[in-house]
Order: structure tokens, then sequence, then C-alpha cells
């Protein structure tokens, strides 16, 4: 259950950022890289690799990530998640905008 306990951690510190740029998003994760549209996560001391496609905060438009795919470090040097990622592919035109519900504040 390593691989649990690393990716918990990575989604609690993930759920409450409010990135505008991966400048910002390098400050909480080191050693993220980007790769075209991805963002590549060591999660659990460089055991595992998350590749994910994220979407930075803009206004009252809060961020999201997306995960796209999740994999031990001899997966991910084959290099065969790239193509299947669609890293190299344009993101989409139009990112579905999360509402804040009535009363609720910005942490």
């Amino acid at each position: 259950m390593i691989a649990e306990r690393d990716l918990t951690a990575w989604h609690k510190l993930t759920k409450h950022a409010d990135w505008a740029n991966f400048g910002q998003l390098r400050q909480t994760f080191g050693s993220a890289d980007q790769v075209d549209n991805c963002i590549v996560f060591d999660v659990g001391n460089n055991r595992f690799r998350l590749v994910g496609r994220v979407f930075y905060s803009k206004g009252e438009r809060l961020g999201r990530v997306y995960v796209l795919r999740i994999m031990d470090h001899r997966e991910y040097d084959k290099g065969n998640w790239i193509e299947s990622c669609g890293c190299h592919r344009p993101p989409p035109k139009k990112i579905p905008v999360r509402r804040r519900q009535p009363g609720s504040r910005k942490k």
C-alpha cells in the first residue's frame, strides 16, 4: 500500500493548491517537470510518476489538475506514456468552470 500512501499525500497537497502558473506549482512540487501540455510529478521519493494536465487558476476560476496516468519509475522510463497521454496535443479549447457554492469562501 505504499502507492496509496504516497498518492494520498500528493492529493492532499494538490487539492488545496491554487497555482496561477508553473512557477507557483514548482514551489509546491520542486521536482515537477513540464512535458509540452503535461506536468510530470515525482511521487513517493521518485518511486512513481504521475502525469497530469494542469489548468491554472485565473481570476475567480479555480485551477484543476486532471490525472492522465500513474506509473512506476520503470514504466515511465520506457517513454510509451508520452503519446498515450496526449501531452503533445493542444489542451481543450474550453475548460468547464467550477462554480462556488453560495456562501462559500475561497481559502
